[in-house]
């Protein structure tokens, strides 16, 4: 078992960071990726504090409203995800697939060890936290099994006002994500891959090196490395090495900046009349794979709708689609970024990134 010390540090947020943590060969060699809804909810917490970068500045502006507006009372969960410092391990357990859950997660935060609750409750008490956090960290010592029944129920009310209405936006980022980076490793290898998810994250012979955490030490051995592309845990990185859970992860994934743009309004431009409005916001927006849900989210209309535009723009050979899974991801072909790029001035760059 880690000691309190050595677990804490596994994270990126502790507040004196000094050392490193090292994934090795064994880990890697069973890599494997994987989109959650808990980790985003659990890194939300923290934009909704004010910390992290400004890009999600918009979902926050909404957000708070509706928070205060549902009457959900946030004081246990801040007090585990403060703005800064330790976060507490529990709260964001592996997810079990390629697609977590938040059924699965919420049963994994019922079933945390309450060692593990105690740890994290104590290790958040010594950071000098704010008096109402302090006054809720205390309380939950006593009785730290009961924290992560309240904890599951809070999560899940949060998740359901503050991250469902965006989920799809989220997860159609984070599976884009997950399918050029698996392309990047069938062309340039897995170390090309990991030397660039992150500034903190290098490759060291056959080893992944995370800088600054808390103490270097190796990973807890057992399963391999999981890799979550997180959008609100972008510019940072989060980093779980807990017992019982594979190591894991949590970069801001590719096109992160693009995340909370609005639908482009295609009216009155050269692409709009050359092939309908609504066709001329797909073909802009699809310079990230998406599914045809994720698009109708985007563009307000039903799926079917955008399933037969999509079909019709897949004919004229502007978008291709590609089945991952039970889905199909649908991207702008070469012939669709040259239209857009002479038809349409606010189109994005091809293969924006954040």
């Amino acid at each position: 078992m880690t000691s309190p010390t050595a677990t804490s540090a596994t994270r990126s947020r502790c507040t004196h960071p000094t050392g490193a943590r090292t994934v090795g060969p064994a880990e890697l060699g069973r890599l494997r990726f994987a989109v959650s809804p808990v980790w985003e909810a659990v890194a939300s917490l923290k934009v909704l504090q004010g910390q992290g970068s400004t890009l999600h500045d918009p979902w926050a502006q909404v957000t708070r409203p509706r928070v205060r507006d549902a009457g959900l009372d946030l004081g246990l969960l801040l007090a585990l995800v403060p703005r800064a410092g330790h976060l507490a391990d529990f709260v964001t357990p592996t997810p079990h697939g390629r697609e977590g859950s938040m059924t699965e997660a919420l049963t994994d935060v019922r079933e945390a060890a309450t060692e593990v609750v105690e740890q994290d409750l104590r290790i958040l008490l010594s950071e000098s936290p704010t008096p109402s956090s302090r006054e809720v960290l205390v309380a939950g010592l006593r009785d730290p099994a009961s924290v992560r029944d309240r904890v599951a129920d809070d999560l899940e009310a949060y998740f359901e006002v503050a991250v469902a209405p965006v989920w799809e936006r989220l997860r159609g980022l984070g599976e884009s994500d997950i399918a050029w980076r698996l392309e990047q490793i069938a062309s340039g290898g897995l170390h090309q891959v990991l030397g660039t998810l992150h500034p903190r994250l290098r490759m060291e012979g056959e080893r992944l090196v995370v800088d600054r955490t808390c103490r270097p030490g190796p990973t807890t051995p057992g399963g391999g490395l999981v890799l979550v592309p997180c959008a609100f845990a972008f510019p940072g990185l989060l980093f779980l090495d807990m017992p019982g859970h594979s190591p894991t992860a949590s970069y801001g994934p590719r096109g992160v900046g693009t995340l909370w743009r609005e639908a482009p309004d295609a009216t009155g431009t050269a692409l709009a009349d050359l092939v309908g409005r609504t066709r001329a916001g797909a073909v802009v927006l699809l310079d990230l794979p998406m599914t045809t849900s994720q698009l109708a989210c985007h563009l307000d209309v039903t799926p079917p709708t955008m399933s037969q535009h999509l079909q019709v723009m897949a004919r004229a050979g502007l978008v291709a689609a590609r089945r991952r899974g039970r889905e199909v991801l649908y991207a702008r072909t070469q012939l669709g970024d040259l239209l857009v790029a002479s038809t349409h001035p606010r189109g994005p760059s091809v293969g924006a990134d954040r």
